[in-house]
């Protein structure tokens, strides 16, 4: 991940920001390049330069959003130490407890505004599912506790996403601490 961050341009990087910034704004629908562009401080032949299209653009917010998650996973996964439940437990911390709101809002609504645009542009998000979805069958956790759990982390993602959850902040940590129980419990 290392060497891919470093192939990452600030204004690349600047770009990716302005766009999520824009969808979380104006919604996906009325994402323009212009918009983006203006946000990001950039021209738009700057913006083009990096992103020739929305379409790939729009894949670019999918594969970041991917690749965010995956971050928050493994630093959790260090954070949590050597423990039977560690990747079950590193999805439910690193996701729902280390990720800031606002950027689990914004990432979701880069999300919405890919798949608004063109399914096909959220290959990489099943990919990885898929990917994580094996991992879980290798492993010596129980798949079906560990499938609900999962299920339940995008859900929440999700209600946070849509601004729909109604939950307080007591009750989301309560069903965040199950979660962890349930992981815990997912181990043979």
């Amino acid at each position: 991940m290392a060497e891919l961050a470093s192939n990452i341009s600030p204004a690349r990087e600047r770009i990716l920001e302005a766009a999520e910034r824009v969808v979380v704004e104006v919604g996906a629908a009325r994402m323009t390049l212009d918009g983006v562009a203006q946000a990001a401080g950039v021209s738009k032949g700057g913006l083009l330069y990096h992103f020739p299209s929305k379409e790939s653009l729009l894949g670019a917010l999918a594969k970041r959003y991917v690749d965010n998650m995956t971050d928050c996973v493994e630093q959790a996964k260090s954070d949590t130490g050597e423990t039977e439940g560690r990747d079950l437990k590193a999805c439910i911390l690193g996701i729902l407890e280390h990720q800031p709101r606002s950027k689990i809002a914004g990432m979701g609504a880069a999300l919405f505004a890919a798949a608004a645009n063109d399914l096909t542009l959220l290959e990489v998000i099943r990919e990885r599912i898929a990917q994580y979805t094996k991992q879980i069958e290798e492993s010596n956790v129980e798949f079906a506790r560990a499938a609900i759990v999962t299920l339940a982390i995008d859900g929440l993602m999700m209600r946070e996403s849509l601004r729909i959850s109604s939950f307080t902040e007591e009750q989301r940590e309560r069903v965040v601490q199950q979660l962890l129980q349930i992981a815990d419990e997912a181990y043979r």
